[in-house]
């Protein structure tokens, strides 16, 4: 889950502040990138995960643990269309 507050609440576990997409964010959830892709709607499948300026691979997503003040970006290379001349 992620939210804009900065803190958790009493009785809730602590939480990571990120920059997701170019937001601040306090999330609160397992600190794997799968697990925040997951929170997000975001495909697995699909998505491509760059955490302050470098890419990871894919295979490394469940691996991968988030720190506190992570920058975090979803990014999707699309392709098709031709030129013709």
């Amino acid at each position: 889950m992620l939210s804009l507050k900065n803190e958790a609440a009493a009785g809730e576990a602590p939480g990571l502040n990120l920059e997701v997409q170019g937001r601040k964010v306090y999330y609160q959830g397992p600190a794997d990138v799968r697990s925040l892709l997951d929170s997000q709607g975001e495909s697995v499948l699909y998505a491509n995960v760059r955490i302050n300026g470098s890419v990871l691979d894919r295979r490394d997503f469940e691996n991968v643990l988030l720190k506190e003040g992570d920058s975090v970006e979803f990014l999707y290379f699309m392709g098709g269309g031709s030129c013709s001349t």
